[in-house]
């Protein structure tokens, strides 16, 4: 099963419908979001995909009630005060967080086959142990304030890999 790791959207609604395209050719069935998607009708984008979407929470995540009412049935997002989320999905165990020390610190424990988080803009994968930690980088595509990578990653649960995946300016 493919699920696409998707974080700091920052209401960049052209970069978010360029992501759900490019999710949908690579056929995920459904979409972890690593916080700072920040205004409400971003979550009504998000819907557009019509799959299971598990959400946490990011710092510019304000008016968290109305992104909630935005959303959808297919939209699961965790309570503020929970700093991660978990899942099993497809016989793989994932965590998932926005900010990066935590996302290390998931990771350290080996009690996840994967783990993702957001929050920096940089995209990279790698190892802990035997846990894969990715952070997809920004479906913004604003990296240190200034513009760069637009991106996003997708995990494979069939061999615990993930795959960064870039998000065309044209």
């Amino acid at each position: 099963m493919k699920i696409a790791v998707l974080s700091d959207s920052h209401d960049h609604i052209w970069n978010l419908k360029k992501a759900l395209a490019l999710l949908k050719k690579e056929k995920c069935e459904a979409i972890v979001f690593c916080g700072d998607m920040c205004a409400p009708f971003t979550a009504r984008i998000l819907m557009d995909a019509k799959i299971k979407t598990y959400v946490v929470w990011g710092n510019n995540d304000e008016d968290h009630w109305a992104i909630v009412q935005n959303a959808g049935e297919n939209f699961i997002a965790y309570p503020l005060a929970q700093e991660f989320g978990e899942e099993e999905i497809d016989g793989r165990k994932i965590a998932f967080c926005h900010y990066p020390m935590l996302g290390q610190l998931l990771a350290a424990t080996g009690h996840y086959d994967a783990v993702f988080h957001g929050h920096t803009h940089r995209q990279y994968k790698k190892m802990v142990g035997k846990t894969l930690l990715t952070n997809p980088g920004a479906v913004c595509g604003i990296v240190g304030g200034k513009p760069g990578l637009a991106s996003f990653a997708v995990y494979d649960t069939s061999d615990n890999s993930s795959k960064l995946v870039e998000i065309s300016r044209a």
